[in-house]
């Protein structure tokens, strides 16, 4: 597994204005898990789980989105794709080992991001590194906060953080 280090130059493009934060809510929380069913009700023909994952799965300050992960392998990696971008009509990013689809549920963005290979790897890493480290977790959420000041500086910030813990594990 490697990590996903992009250059200082990706950094540049964005906004110096500052992210919207968010405390942590129970109740977006469990509206989450209810978004959740509903995609796992159109993967389950594909044998596959979508898992709630980020900011709103660790309970920390965040931006308000939900964030699940689909891990996928290579069979099961295009009949998925297909699916979703069925469902959603287009996808937001795509690369080899990772797309990103776009809704909005109950007025909550949310992020549904199928993964294979090293992504999927990669993003189950860090998850379980989080969820059985509290200090790691609460060394993250001051991070997010200290940086939310300017887009440039809390992306950066986060892929130097992730980074650096990925080429720990």
């Amino acid at each position: 597994m490697k990590a996903d280090r992009l250059p200082d130059s990706d950094f540049e493009k964005l906004p110096n204005d500052p992210v919207a934060m968010m405390s942590f809510n129970p109740e977006s929380k469990r509206a989450a898990r209810a978004y959740g069913d509903k995609l796992d009700a159109l993967l389950s023909p594909f044998s596959v789980h979508a898992e709630l994952f980020g900011s709103t799965d660790l309970e920390i300050d965040g931006k308000g989105e939900w964030e699940f992960g689909i891990w996928l392998d290579d069979q099961q990696w295009y009949f998925v794709l297909i699916m979703l971008i069925n469902h959603f009509g287009s996808i937001y990013t795509l690369s080899d080992d990772f797309a990103l689809f776009e809704d909005v549920y109950e007025g909550t963005n949310v992020e549904v991001i199928p993964m294979r290979g090293d992504a999927s790897a990669r993003n189950q890493a860090i998850m379980k590194y989080w969820r059985t480290n509290p200090e790691a977790v609460t060394a993250y959420k001051r991070g997010k906060i200290e940086h939310a000041y300017s887009k440039r500086e809390y992306y950066r910030w986060k892929n130097q953080h992730i980074s650096d813990i990925v080429e720990t594990l």
